[in-house]
């Protein structure tokens, strides 16, 4: 018999901690975007421990639909803390842990584990099946970032602000 008495609960439980199903549950959150051919995705690793996010896809929402912006090669960890950024090609900073792809564009992203789990999302538009709740307010001139402790409530609104652009460092 397991701990809960119910092996049915304890496999729901393992399930749900493995896969994630609702935004909030993996300790990897985006971060901070920006959007444009010299636009960035930012994930973060928030927990204590190193997390697994290879097979990872992050998805660009455009027209009410999302497509694969980049998919994470297997076995790429993510240590506490740090970050992983993905660039669009006219991006002209350096970042030591990335992918580039041509343009992050659209109104917004969802990261989803190897599973296809949603994990986060940001979206800036009330059509954008990439947001979580109510949109965040796009920038014009900067990033739109979470705060230093990447805290997430699942609200766009609440979670991004607009930022000075810092991908793959604490957002200021």
């Amino acid at each position: 018999m397991t701990p809960f008495a119910n092996p049915f609960a304890t496999l729901l439980l393992l399930a749900s901690s493995v896969f994630g199903g609702t935004p909030g549950v993996s300790p990897v959150k985006v971060n901070e975007i920006e959007l444009g051919p010299a636009g960035f995705v930012e994930l973060r690793n928030t927990a204590a421990t190193t997390a697994d996010i290879g097979g990872w896809t992050v998805q660009s929402c455009s027209g009410g639909t999302a497509r694969i912006l980049a998919t994470i090669s297997p076995n790429t960890v993510l240590p506490p803390g740090e970050y992983f950024v993905i660039v669009g090609s006219a991006f002209s900073g350096t970042v030591p842990n990335g992918l580039v792809v041509d343009s992050v564009d659209g109104s917004g992203v969802i990261a989803r584990n190897r599973y296809g789990a949603h994990t986060d999302s940001v979206g800036l538009s009330t059509s954008s099946p990439c947001r979580e709740a109510a949109p965040a307010t796009p920038c014009s001139d900067s990033s739109l970032g979470r705060d230093g402790a990447s805290r997430d409530t699942d609200q766009n609104s609440a979670d991004f602000t607009c930022r000075i652009p810092s991908p793959g460092e604490n957002n200021l």
